[in-house]
């Protein structure tokens, strides 16, 4: 069954959200769950409707900024998730929502 666009709005803010809390409590971050989580948030976040996206981008792309600078505190520039979460946001800036 395919999920509602309510649906997955929910559950795209539900991850996003549960992944800044989770990265601001740093002691605890497990590495190995950042990949599918990231990838889950962008190919929820890519399969909107071009509409939805661009009613949600700003306040998208802010949390994206904050989990880019806990992912950077936490692991590094050169980490691979950290990257992956700037070319997130990167796409966002060049208006490839």
């Amino acid at each position: 069954m395919e999920k509602s666009l309510h649906r997955v709005i929910f559950d795209l803010g539900a991850r996003l959200g549960s992944l800044e809390g989770y990265l601001y409590g740093d002691e605890r971050v497990e590495k190995k769950y950042l990949a599918g989580w990231l990838q889950n948030i962008d190919k929820e976040f890519s399969g909107l409707p071009v509409e939805t996206r661009s009613e949600i981008a700003e306040d998208y792309e802010e949390v994206i900024r904050k989990v880019v600078a806990l992912l950077q505190k936490t692991f590094g520039d050169g980490d691979a998730e950290t990257i992956r979460c700037k070319d997130m946001a990167a796409r966002l800036k060049g208006g490839n929502q």
